[in-house]
């Protein structure tokens, strides 16, 4: 990239950016609110007292604290950050900021309903009674138990950091089912990657606060990933002088010149998909030269030098397999990266003190490899990050044991003996669990093993926000009875079979449970902050009642009146262990979280730490240190020793190792020369809610026209193809095709074309449906051979004139 270019990416990096940690953009909005936001639905309250009510957002997994302002107490009118949450620090994302419209959208669904048409159709709802509908799946619930067919209930949630996870999955252990599922994201593999190499259900911690220099492999660190607006107020003290501190410099690797990319102190182009074996190259400069931390890879790792398997089989170590076979010159040709560049990469990190390797794609919504999580933490422990002192925590996933043993009768046992569906039979086994939603769906649409006759869904629209989304909709069209918990009439709504309405995230009580990528634990309690709008009820307590229908076994291992007792009994599991405390922004430094030094608790018991956490606090600590690893080695495993049962004896050396292993995309590349990469931006949301009205005044031309997505290409490619700026084309890959206009920017490599997600809903009202396309539904799923979750990299297209 020439100098000019770069000013030019820094000038329009630090607008857009710096607009971001502002309140610039929410003025604009209000103000674009009160000229063209006349909406039928728009809630006009009259004048009266105003109260404000502290909570915590669930609309994504960031866990930032908000503050609602109310009239009279009962209709909110607006959303704003809580200036005394710890962690968010008064910021507000544009999906908090318009939550309010969730709340007052016309797409709400105001009670239980119950298909009465064809499948399919929203129009065939009609209304039905809380114990009408309650009772029809609670009688389906009996009949399959009682039939011995446990196993064919199935549960897909997306709200993966609340306890209702860990209820929804204690409810289908004690029913005897094995198919519990939640939507896919990168947690699904760095857990595992975690504990085969550590022995730890954790996730890494990143101490963001504490890093001198950050080499970020794709994480999009100001679209979205993690929490947004932690990282966002991380990002802005990186860019704080403070005397005598020099500021954190940030190297962002990626294939296309993100947001990220252009507030970065350097970008490192590469091609799609080869982060990892950038890394490894890296890797191998280190090793060659003898610049990886020696004391930490003596002392606390396993497998870098040459090792001996259970079965008495010498096996090479990473040492050798790194020297042999991630050279310069071939990691150059995979990458794209010049040799010089690479070699200066890793000297210039090793000469970090406070060096820190982070990686991510999207919002962190997709699972990676296996083998490339295990290289990216790999080049994390050759710099010796992962030692007390160094620069990445393990933070354990759910560390409470609060939960009752599942109470497993005879039906039980005979459901839990069954295989999940469509789960690969040498998955690792390892403390994490395996999250191998593709396969289920493929195996129920395919109708390869046995059916599943009750499918419920919550939080969750899967026929929009998963991956081939054509594959999502075959699945619930082969299920036998379909139950959504959704607050809205969603894509996937429309084809359940009985409707249980939830409360929207603003009216329901909830907490969550960890931040992704945060350093510290992370424990909130989300309390409503108005009424239940309609004649709607809390997932969590309509769980207990079905268990207590059920009866049995199931009843007695969920023995809660209420999901608020559920959560003060995770409360009180947090104050009896004693550490951790309810800090406020102003008293709260998180580079003083360090692992191993447990915070002292400012609360007195349960019931104080209850009301401390239902006014809008959060509760934090320090992980304990990385000072042993439960694996059969007792130390970190470079040769993840965990494979031995997935990987067959005989197989190579390196398959026990971090590597480079792209899958293939289908199609053939004379048919489709180009590869189709998506990208996450904060202003659309592409998961379970849509984008608000709100959101939408926000969105520039160039990125949505009228009823026309804008996909990036170099202007290389538009020569290839014979298109001009703003020029309409289709855009066609091997899962289908969609209408688009393109837009030339050097921004994207040659090659390569560039997708928004968020567009292309069908369903809600007007105000979203039919904006566009669903990336979704043109993007390719490739299964990791070694897990069986369902990765996405890159999909091959092709582009051509309308």
């Amino acid at each position: 990239m020439s100098l000019g270019r770069r000013a030019f990416l820094q000038f329009v990096g630090g607008a857009i950016g710096g607009t971001l940690l502002t309140p610039i953009p929410w003025k604009l909005a209000d103000d674009s609110a009160i000229w063209t936001q006349n909406w039928s639905w728009r809630p006009s309250p009259q004048r009266g007292e105003i109260t404000r009510v502290r909570s915590v957002c669930q609309l994504c997994p960031g866990g930032c604290g908000i503050t609602a302002r109310l009239v009279n107490g009962r209709r909110a009118v607006a959303v704003t950050g809580n200036e005394a949450h710890a962690v968010s620090g008064g910021g507000v994302c544009p999906l908090g900021a318009s939550s309010l419209q969730y709340v007052y959208a016309p797409y709400r669904i105001q009670q239980p309903l119950k298909q009465t048409g064809s499948r399919g159709d929203p129009k065939g709802f009609k209304p039905v009674s809380w114990a009408e509908a309650l009772k029809e799946v609670a009688a389906k619930l009996t009949q399959l138990r009682s039939g011995g067919k446990p196993h064919t209930v199935a549960c897909l949630t997306g709200q993966k950091r609340s306890t209702v996870t860990r209820l929804w999955k204690q409810f289908l252990t004690a029913y005897g089912s094995p198919n519990f599922y939640t939507m896919p994201d990168a947690a699904d593999s760095v857990r595992l990657a975690v504990a085969l190499t550590t022995g730890m259900d954790a996730e890494p911690g990143f101490q963001w606060h504490k890093a001198s220099y950050v080499l970020n492999f794709g994480a999009p660190l100001l679209e979205g990933w993690g929490s947004p607006v932690y990282l966002q107020q991380v990002f802005a003290r990186w860019q704080t002088e403070k005397p005598g501190v020099p500021r954190t410099v940030l190297v962002h690797v990626e294939s296309r010149a993100s947001l990220t990319a252009s507030k970065a102190h350097r970008w490192i182009a590469c091609n799609p998909g080869t982060e990892a074996a950038l890394a490894l190259g890296i890797a191998h400069v280190l090793v060659r030269d003898k610049l990886y931390d020696a004391a930490f890879v003596a002392e606390k790792v396993f497998g870098f030098e040459d090792w001996t398997d259970p079965t008495g089989a010498q096996r090479k170590g990473f040492k050798n397999i790194v020297l042999a076979k991630y050279g310069l010159e071939d990691v150059s040709a995979i990458t794209g990266v010049a040799p010089q560049v690479i070699q200066d990469l890793a000297r210039e990190l090793a000469r970090q003190k406070h060096a820190l390797v982070v990686w991510g794609q999207d919002k962190g919504d997709k699972p990676n490899s296996l083998y490339h999580d295990l290289a990216f933490l790999a080049l994390n422990a050759l710099l010796g990050t992962l030692s007390p002192s160094g620069t990445v925590a393990l933070v354990p996933h759910d560390p409470w044991p609060d939960f009752p043993e599942p109470i497993l009768d005879t039906d039980a046992y005979r459901g839990a003996g069954q295989t999940p569906l469509g789960r690969p039979s040498a998955v690792p086994r390892t403390k994490a669990p395996v999250n191998t939603v593709m396969p289920f769906l493929e195996a129920l649409a395919s109708g390869s093993e046995y059916p599943v006759e009750l499918l419920f869904v919550h939080e969750a629209n899967p026929i929009y926000s998963l991956p081939e989304t054509a594959l999502a909709l075959q699945a619930f069209q082969k299920a036998g009875m379909v139950v959504s918990f959704s607050s809205y009439m969603d894509e996937t709504t429309q084809w359940a079979d009985i409707v249980l309405p939830n409360h929207t995230a603003l009216e329901r009580l909830d907490d969550v449970v960890g931040l992704p990528g945060a350093p510290h634990a992370y424990y909130a309690v989300s309390s409503p902050i108005l009424k239940p709008l309609y004649d709607t009820k809390n997932a969590g307590d309509m769980l207990l009642g079905l268990a207590a229908a059920v009866g049995g076994g199931v009843a007695e291992s969920l023995p809660w009146k209420t999901y608020e007792d559920v959560l003060k009994l995770r409360v009180g599991s947090i104050a009896k262990a004693g550490t951790g405390l309810v800090p406020s922004a102003a008293s709260f430094d998180p580079a003083s979280v360090q692992p191993g030094r447990a915070l002292k608790p400012n609360f007195k018991d349960a019931a104080d730490l209850w009301n401390k956490l239902k006014a809008g606090g959060c509760w934090v600590d320090a992980p304990a240190a990385a000072e042993t690893f439960a694996t059969p080695s007792e130390r970190y495993e470079l040769a993840c020793q965990g494979l031995m049962a997935s990987v067959p004896p005989t197989a190579a050396d390196e398959l026990f190792m971090p590597r480079f292993h792209p899958l293939k995309p289908s199609g053939e590349e004379s048919e489709y020369p180009l590869l189709l990469m998506t990208y996450a931006s904060l202003m659309l949301s592409e998961g379970y809610v849509p984008n608000t009205p709100f959101m939408n005044k926000l969105l520039p031309d160039d990125l949505l026209r009228k009823q026309d997505v804008f996909v990036d290409i170099h202007p290389q490619t538009a020569r290839s193809v014979g298109l001009t700026d703003k020029a309409a084309a289709v855009l066609k890959t091997p899962r289908g095709e969609a209408r688009v206009r393109v837009r030339l920017t050097p921004a994207v490599k040659p090659g390569v074309v560039a997708v928004p997600q968020g567009f292309g809903h069908t369903a809600y009202d007007e105000y979203v449906q039919q904006k566009g396309f669903n990336a979704n539904s043109l993007i390719e799923v490739q299964l990791d051979p070694v897990t069986g979750l369902g990765t996405v990299w890159a999909t091959r297209a092709q582009l051509r004139r309308v």
